[in-house]
């Protein structure tokens, strides 16, 4: 199952300015997301809106969650169940045949 992951900190949270803080957050994250999901179909970052996007493959939310794990109290996240577009639609034609 898909995951799209949306997660936000803001400037009194970011790490950006702190090596060692970084290194054990941010620095962190796609090592621990790796080791726990499926796998990461791909990372995204919008550094000056202090938000994260992250799409992974996982049997479950706990996977993800555990994946978050490094950067859980450093902000929020929104974590959605994403499916296939084009399969969707195949599946709502069928449906309606």
């Amino acid at each position: 199952m898909l995951f799209h992951v949306t997660h936000h900190h803001d400037e009194h949270t970011c790490p950006a300015k702190d090596d060692a803080t970084m290194a054990v957050t941010f620095g962190a994250v796609m090592d621990t997301l790796t080791e726990h999901v499926n796998e990461v179909v791909g990372a995204w970052v919008d550094p000056p809106g202090h938000d994260f996007f992250f799409v992974v493959d996982a049997d479950d939310a706990a996977q993800v969650f555990q994946g978050m794990f490094p950067i859980i109290d450093a902000g929020t996240a929104q974590v959605r169940p994403v499916g296939d577009f084009a399969a969707m639609l195949k599946a709502r034609a069928e449906a309606n045949a």
